[in-house]
């Protein structure tokens, strides 16, 4: 990666930066649903996009790329990015459904933390309690709905193949991003946890900070397209 990749990572930053929610737009309807959860689609959304970029911004300024940790920023990159296509998939309904479920698993890692460092009694208390606020928002939308339907969450790898379904066909100039995208984000996986066989069949690690531009690009036009009224 370098500086073209990386001043393409900052126009999107301005352009995130840019994007405000119209009174009557897709986003500003599913963020006056989301109110009383304390949940935003447009926040959540933003500082995932923002989170592919920043790593794209540090990718970007390593000049001589480390075999291993230079995919892994690549990977997270487009890890974040898709997860806020995905997000961003379906009617207005299903979206406050994902953001309800991307937050509620949010603190079920804050959970673990707490668990595993010890946390106050406190803290993990307020933890759960949050959980269950944001099970009885879902339960607005999908009355009847299971805890362990709604902890259940989608992989991050299906959710990759998700977001190469939902970019433009010509998002990589000709390359189907169906299967580009989770094709290069099982490589960079490869890199990320130091398997073998990556080593002996390496890819073209370049097409993969261009297929992370391409992912957090169309993260970017949807969120705009979502934020105007039509």
């Amino acid at each position: 990666m370098g500086k073209r990749e990386s001043t393409a990572a900052g126009e999107l930053a301005r352009r995130l930066q840019r994007i405000v929610a119209a009174p009557g737009s897709d986003t500003e309807v599913a963020d006056r649903m989301l109110r009383e959860s304390g949940l935003s689609l447009h926040g959540t959304v933003v500082q995932l996009i923002r989170s592919a970029l920043d790593h794209l911004d540090l990718a970007g300024r390593d000049r001589d790329p480390h075999e291993f940790a230079h995919s892994t920023l690549v990977r997270s990159a487009i890890t974040s990015a898709a997860t806020a296509l995905w997000i961003m998939a379906g009617p207005i309904d299903e979206q406050c459904y994902r953001t309800l479920q991307f937050g509620y698993r949010d603190q079920v890692y804050r959970r673990q933390y707490l668990e595993t460092s010890r946390g106050r009694s406190r803290d993990r208390t307020a933890s759960d309690s949050r959980r269950a606020a944001l099970l009885a928002a879902a339960r607005t939308l999908r009355p009847g709905l299971s805890e362990r339907r709604f902890h259940t969450i989608d992989s991050d790898s299906f959710i990759v193949a998700q977001a190469g379904l939902l970019m433009p066909p010509d998002a990589l100039g000709g390359t189907d991003p169906a299967v580009e995208v989770p094709a290069q984000w099982n490589l960079l996986s490869a890199y990320a946890h130091g398997r073998n066989w990556v080593t002996i069949e390496p890819g073209d690690r370049m097409d993969s900070v261009e297929v992370a531009l391409a992912v957090a690009e169309a993260a970017v036009a949807r969120l705009e397209r979502r934020s105007i009224v039509r």
